[in-house]
Order: C-alpha cells, then structure tokens, then sequence
C-alpha cells in the first residue's frame, strides 16, 4: 500500500529594503544586515533582494535601489539558515551565463541556500533598462534564451553550447560547481501566456507576477500555471506556484483593508494565508507596510518586522 504523501508546507518570505522608505530615505547595509539576521532567527524562509537599478513612481519620482548581488552575497554571509534569491534576476541585465556561474558562486557562499529568481523584466515600467544602457529589444524572447542557457548550465556538468536568435555560448561550464552542483531550484516568473510557457518548460518554480490577498486570487495563479503546464505537456503537481502578498498593519497590530492586501487580525490573516497554501500556493513573499505608507510595495524596517511576528506565528501555527 502506498504511503500517502505528506502536504508541502508553505514557505514565507520577505525582501530586504533596498528601495527608498517611506520618507525617502535609505536603508543602510547596517539596517540591512540586522534585518536580515532578524528575519534568519523568527524563522521566515527566504530573504529577497530585488534586482532594479532605477524606477520613478508619479507620487516620488526617480529613485534608486542598491545593487541586487552585492546585498545578497553580503546577506547570505551574515545570516545562516534562510534561503536567499534575487527577485527577481533580470535576463536583460547580465549575460546568461554569467548569471548561472553568480548563481553556482552565491550557491557556495550561502552553504547551499540559493533560490535563483528569474525573470524577463519590463522595459516600459522599468527605467533600469533605459537609464543603464540595456537593450529594451525582444526582452521576452531574450527571457526565453536566457532561462534555457542558466537552467542547462546549472543542471548539467558538461560543457554546453548554446546558439539562439539573441544569446550563443561555446562550450561553457561552471567550474567549480557549489555544494548543490545540479540542482539548485529555479524560479522563473511568467504573467502572460509567453512568459508562463518558459516557466512551465524549464522552472523548479513559477512566479506567477500578480499579489495574492484571497483564495479566489490564489486560484486564479494556479490555475494560470496549471494551464501552462499543460499547454507544454508538463504535470502541473511537478511545478511549484509562488506569489506575492501585501499586508498593511496599523498599530494595533490590525492588517487594515487596502485593495489588493490581505486584512484582520493575525489569526484572520492566518485562516486566508491557510486557504491560499490549500489552493496550491507553495510560497507567498510578503511585503509589509504602515498604514500611513503611501507605497504599494512598501520597504521594509525593524518596526514592521516586529508587527509582522506575529502574523507569522499564527501562519505557523495554522
């Protein structure tokens, strides 16, 4: 008789801030450090660092972040447990295979606790490319190229030559490789059909880029990644679905209702977070604010990860 298979329980994280806060400042490597190490001893599963070079929003103007794989490389050397992942690598930004041999290096600073977030990026909500230099051309069939490049090079120990419309190697390989030699997990990003279809084919995961704050939006991503599953004749069971979430806590310790968050109480929040995991939602990536915190993508401080304790101790407990 079979064994039935235990229930993959749900994983949370959460980003360091290396956009402005809420008053425009930014936060210090210092600031940084001691979140990351706060986050690594309360128990959350994986820290981000997202990967934008600039951006401009019609309430701030242009603004700036630190650099996504300086920050993580200094992350994962100051923490000891947590995962830790860009989120998400632009492929417009870095040449695939560098990325892949980043990914492999980052892989052995953290003793094995890389997840390699990865994405097409949006050149038209996006300065970063423009701003920087990059070429804003083609940038999902680029993604394409790209996530064939990285996933081949990390999974396999020969040397791979690669010749596409945009992207070519020549024999590379990652040499040495870290302490998960071939099987670091990749999560590739989609939100429409063409970028869906490039995670169903190659990703260990998928971030299916739209917040998740009710079961009827946790349905609405699984079911997008099931349909991508099977219009490339994967098995849905064997991609696992990520998203993102916002809470907004007042004071009182209360996630208030703001469109597109999750609101109530700890233990209400709970109860949701409980039915999204229940849809198929593996990992769900919060971002916490003020309820005064005019962004919709708040940064994070020691403050709100104190508030954000406790709704993580009833999401644990549920």
């Amino acid at each position: 008789m079979t064994e039935p298979t235990a229930p993959v329980p749900l994983e949370i994280g959460l980003n360091l801030p290396t956009w402005p806060l809420r008053d425009g400042s930014y936060a210090s490597w210092p600031d940084m450090r001691r979140l990351a190490r706060a986050m690594d001893a309360m128990g959350v599963d994986t820290l981000w660092v997202p990967d934008h070079l600039q951006r401009s929003t019609a309430g701030r103007g242009v603004f700036g972040f630190h650099e996504c794989w300086t920050i993580l490389v200094a992350a994962a050397e100051a923490t000891s447990r947590i995962g830790v992942g860009p989120f998400i690598a632009c492929t417009g930004f870095r040449n695939p295979a560098l990325l892949a041999k980043m990914a492999m290096t980052l892989d052995e600073v953290s003793g094995g606790r890389l997840v390699l977030g990865v994405g097409s990026g949006v050149p038209e909500r996006d300065l970063s490319w423009r701003s920087f230099g990059y070429d804003v051309a083609r940038p999902i069939a680029r993604y394409a190229e790209a996530a064939e490049i990285v996933t081949s090079l990390l999974r396999a120990e020969a040397p791979y030559t690669f010749e596409g419309a945009i992207l070519r190697t020549d024999a590379a390989e990652l040499i040495p490789r870290g302490p998960r030699p071939t099987s670091i997990p990749v999560m590739l990003a989609g939100a429409g059909e063409k970028t869906l279809a490039v995670a169903a084919r190659l990703g260990d995961l998928v971030s299916v880029n739209r917040p998740i704050a009710s079961l009827d939006d946790a349905t609405a991503v699984v079911a997008s990644a099931t349909a991508a599953c099977h219009a490339v004749g994967r098995d849905p069971s064997t991609l696992g679905v990520t998203g993102w979430a916002r809470l907004t806590v007042d004071e009182q310790g209360i996630a208030i209702e703001k469109p597109g968050c999750l609101a109530g109480d700890p233990a209400t929040v709970a109860d949701t977070v409980r039915a999204i995991h229940a849809a198929g939602v593996r990992h769900l990536t919060f971002y916490v604010g003020a309820a005064d915190d005019p962004s919709p993508l708040p940064a994070l401080t020691d403050a709100m990860l104190d508030r954000f304790g406790p709704f993580l101790e009833a999401i644990r407990a549920a």
